[in-house]
């Protein structure tokens, strides 16, 4: 018996390449949170590790701590919150719960997603949201019904910061008193701006996209243009005030002229319209079910070897495959996108949990022919491996002609070319 031949060093260096340029994405969107996780860490560890060598550096520059003071007329510094770190931990629960699918004994997948874990992430989140507003309401009605400098609440939160890290600015008496209420020279203080509100809306837009459909992709990225320009012209406008005047203009400091009044209405326009196309095909399938099947209609007609074509570089030509049943038959894939790497995979549902067809990936454009087992008269569910939402329902029906002989190749297509299904 002749050895088996080794492979070469290039053999295995373009199988390394096709590790890395040909990836499996489902794969890869299930280890994101992870990813999420390591560089949230690097960078906390950098900064920590950042924070430590400036410190000497920076420590003659710190202003001396004067107790029993308030900042200055006109400037209000809010107090400690929890919020901003609870709030994180709900999102991670949600990511969590999509990279930690529920699980049958035997390993396979029977939902896309954790439901404790993404039910514990939703209350976490909406607690958080909830606190959140309901402490900075309070905190801003307490300061608008302070005196005109809001010096009262001022005083008051000074009082509490000094007892941790931070100390007050300025020492307290009639002495502290500007009549032009503005911060003291040297000292900026940033207005309110809605964009850090509104450009995370953006982040988990996409990121829902990579779990669920394209058209959220493209919607968080359109709304992440937005919210990155709003927030770039804002900010350049007070950086321009402040060099001219030496603050930032009262424009900048009201919470309603900053508000971007004519975007919101494009932002929720943008994110309905996102929704309405990814839930557009599951939609029109329920619309289809209720539409009564005719019955003069001529009966379906059943290829005796079907073909499918993957059309764009997200899609089939098709959502619906039909194919012979109770028979092993012959399925040709066209891919017609040039270096684009597509297959198609059989199997009983979206879950995967029985694969009756794991077609050979192939770079277009090319064209290849599976064999596929024999399924049963039923319902079944394609797609191809690479790109997840390229996927559609393959319906097994009776055929209407006589099938083709045994063994033999499709027409058009050398046994050369010709793909097989795994055992």
């Amino acid at each position: 018996m002749e050895a088996e031949e080794q492979p070469s060093v290039l053999d295995m260096l373009f199988g390394m390449l096709e590790q890395l340029l040909l990836p499996d994405w489902s794969d890869l969107i299930r280890m994101l949170p992870w990813v999420i996780v390591a560089l949230v860490a690097g960078w906390l560890v950098f900064t920590a590790i950042q924070w430590r060598r400036a410190g000497a550096r920076n420590r003659s520059r710190v202003p001396r701590r004067l107790n029993g003071g308030a900042p200055p007329p006109g400037v209000h510094l809010p107090g400690p919150s929890r919020w901003p770190f609870v709030a994180p931990i709900g999102g991670v629960l949600i990511l969590f719960s999509f990279a930690l699918p529920t699980r049958d004994a035997d390993g396979a997948m029977i939902a896309p997603f954790n439901m404790p874990l993404f039910i514990a992430g939703l209350v976490v989140t909406f607690i958080a949201i909830g606190g959140w507003l309901l402490e900075a309401m309070h905190e801003w009605r307490s300061t608008a019904s302070a005196d005109q400098h809001g010096s009262a609440v001022a005083l008051h939160q000074s009082q509490a910061i000094s007892a941790g890290a931070a100390s007050a600015l300025v020492p307290a008496g009639p002495a502290a008193v500007v009549e032009y209420g503005e911060p003291p020279e040297g000292v900026h203080m940033p207005g309110p701006s809605p964009w850090p509100f509104l450009a995370p809306i953006a982040v988990v837009l996409m990121l829902f996209g990579l779990i669920f459909s394209g058209a959220l992709i493209v919607g968080g990225i359109i709304l992440g243009i937005i919210a990155a320009a709003g927030w770039l012209i804002d900010a350049g406008h007070e950086y321009r005030s402040t060099e001219s005047v030496g603050h930032a203009v009262p424009a900048t400091r009201d919470p309603e002229a900053v508000w971007p009044k004519r975007l919101i209405p494009v932002f929720v326009g943008v994110i309905g319209i996102s929704f309405l196309v990814a839930l557009a095909p599951l939609g029109l399938s329920w619309l289809n079910s209720l539409t009564p099947a005719d019955a003069t209609d001529a009966p379906v007609e059943v290829p005796a070897v079907p073909e499918i074509s993957a059309s764009t570089v997200t899609s089939f030509d098709r959502s619906t495959l039909i194919v012979p049943a109770a028979r092993p038959f012959e399925l040709i894939f066209h891919n017609n996108q040039a270096g684009v790497p597509h297959n198609v995979e059989i199997a009983d549902s979206p879950a995967r949990t029985t694969v009756y067809l794991d077609g050979e990936v192939i770079d277009g454009v090319a064209s290849i022919t599976y064999n596929v087992e024999a399924l049963a008269e039923g319902s079944y569910y394609f797609v191809c491996k690479i790109h997840p939402p390229m996927n559609g329902t393959v319906e097994a029906l009776p055929e209407t002609g006589a099938p083709p002989p045994a063994g033999g190749p499709a027409p058009g297509q050398s046994p050369s070319e010709q793909g097989s299904s795994p055992p």
